[in-house]
């Protein structure tokens, strides 16, 4: 198991920004405003070939003005519990709080080993200047940083992988396929993830727009192991909503264009709104293998027969579950494996032929587009090169009906056909 190194400290002092500058690239949400990150993030960082799972938390205070604050506080304990090393990070520009005397008398009650880290040193000449308030804290190891900067993040690297081993192999979570949960807020995503995973991970409350971050955790499926993600929820307004939503919906957008399998999550009490709508458009646009799951049935007061089919995209499989009482959660499950088997099939040349025999169409200027013979070229989803007479007049409906002649011969549980016409 790889080594967890994870970075605490009090609202606003840099976690995010020294996560990403770590990391390279921007995988947390990063803003002025405290509080901008409520759930823990992973993610699997290198330093000189030593690989180490890094770990973003939420800020930690003793003060209550986030009603998320004491599920916060909580998440930051399971990971001082589970953490190798602690980057206990604090702000150069401030002194020293009651919330970092806090945690610091915290993070010694664990006895793990720490650094601490003195952000916000954008001067560095002044470094010494700054520094001797906070070995007042009681820790060895003391490093000034600016992480906005990149200045003198390659020392604290140094100091992190020190004692630390090279690992030669590292099955790293990219390799996995990714299956990301989307949705309008406060549908349950949060809650479902936590469901499909047996374990909380992701804070859930009675508040739309808890999760801001993805969040992405190892879920095993029997025969396959995918990455699941939970994505933060598009709201309805998030246009005119605040710089982190905005940058956050954003995020969401670019997950759902990296994923491979998206598990579009609806709320059965509101039933299918324009925004679902809109949501759904921006799948398809996309062109990404889809599940549809109605969620919150436990709160139907009515035992009404439930459509199997999704009217938006009727080769969606529909799924029903309760995150409350566990119900359809299996069955989702087996759903995911079986829209990425269906993803993976090949149609032999042979069930092609058939499925494309005596096709043709009408084109421009009378004249008729006539198929004679297709192949398959991509898998998950699948997309076939169509050869015709003639690419002038193809339109929907001719793209429709070949996509229809296909599944005749294979469904393609929840997987987009695309179609790429030549002529020959």
């Amino acid at each position: 198991m790889l080594p967890i190194i994870a970075i605490v400290g009090k609202p606003n002092v840099g976690k995010s920004t020294l996560f990403n500058r770590i990391l390279g690239e921007k995988k947390a949400v990063t803003s002025p405003m405290p509080h901008t990150t409520r759930d823990r993030l992973y993610e699997v960082g290198y330093w000189d070939g030593i690989p180490f799972v890094l770990v973003d938390t939420g800020g930690f205070t003793t003060k209550d003005e986030d009603p998320f604050q004491e599920d916060i506080n909580l998440e930051l304990k399971k990971t001082l519990e589970e953490a190798d090393k602690i980057l206990f990070v604090v702000d150069a520009k401030t002194s020293i709080t009651s919330d970092d005397l806090e945690l610091a008398q915290l993070i010694r009650d664990y006895g793990k080993k720490v650094i601490l880290v003195v952000n916000k040193v954008d001067n560095f000449e002044k470094k010494d200047l700054v520094l001797p308030e906070f070995f007042s804290l009681g820790f060895a190891d003391v490093i000034p940083i600016s992480a906005y900067h990149g200045i003198n993040v390659d020392e604290l690297l140094n100091k992190v992988v020190e004692s630390l081993s090279p690992t030669e192999s590292v099955e790293e979570k990219t390799d996995l396929l990714k299956v990301i949960l989307v949705g309008n807020v406060n549908v349950g995503k949060s809650s479902l993830f936590n469901r499909l995973l047996g374990k909380d991970r992701s804070i859930v409350k009675e508040i739309a727009g808890t999760t801001r971050d993805t969040i992405e955790e190892e879920l095993d499926l029997g025969s396959e192991k995918v990455l699941l993600i939970d994505s933060a929820g598009i709201r309805r307004r998030w246009r005119e909503g605040s710089i982190v939503e905005k940058v956050a919906v954003s995020n969401t957008l670019r997950a759902v264009n990296r994923a491979d399998l998206t598990v579009l999550v609806l709320d059965i009490q509101e039933g299918l709104t324009n925004f679902d709508k809109r949501i759904t458009q921006s799948i398809l646009e996309m062109e990404k293998p889809i599940i549809v799951v109605w969620n919150k049935i436990d709160l139907l007061k009515e035992k009404l027969p439930l459509p199997s089919i999704f009217p938006l995209v009727p080769y969606a499989p529909v799924c029903y579950t309760s995150c409350l009482t566990g119900k359809g959660i299996k069955k989702l499950k087996e759903t995911i494996l079986s829209v990425i088997n269906a993803g993976r099939r090949e149609l032999k040349k042979k069930e092609l032929d058939s499925a494309l025999a005596g096709l043709s169409f009408p084109g421009e200027e009378g004249k008729m587009i006539k198929v004679y013979y297709g192949k398959q070229i991509e898998f998950l989803p699948p997309k076939f090169l169509i050869f015709v007479n003639s690419v002038k007049g193809i339109n929907d409906r001719t793209y429709r009906e070949v996509e229809k002649r296909i599944r005749s011969i294979y469904p393609f549980l929840g997987n987009p056909i695309r179609i790429e016409w030549r002529e020959s």
